[in-house]
């Protein structure tokens, strides 16, 4: 990834960043854990890990979508990002590792 992309991904991370704060509460701790932009621009992947219910967290964030696309049109950029959320299965998989180890 170039340097333009990962500087689009660390803005698009502090519009993002207060939603996650008002994830159900039933998500326990939520934290973005990666933001990946295409290098043309036009998709940016953000990755998402819930303490408890991260599927929960997922729909709450798919549900503000339209207003997290609005907030990013405020960056007077000629190609805004569609903006995709995915579970970040890396937590998961370390859980399942560790218990397999024990």
């Amino acid at each position: 990834m170039s340097k333009r992309p990962k500087m689009l991904a660390s803005v698009i991370r502090e519009i993002v960043a207060p939603v996650l704060r008002e994830c159900p509460r039933e998500c326990g701790m939520v934290s973005l854990t990666e933001a990946e932009v295409s290098n043309d621009f036009s998709h940016a992947t953000l990755y998402v890990s819930a303490l408890r219910e991260p599927d929960l967290a997922l729909r709450f964030l798919e549900g503000r979508l339209p207003e997290l696309q609005r907030s990013l049109g405020q960056l007077h950029r000629k190609r805004i990002p569609i903006l995709r959320f995915r579970k970040d299965l890396r937590t998961e998989r370390g859980i399942r590792i560790e218990e397999l180890l024990q």
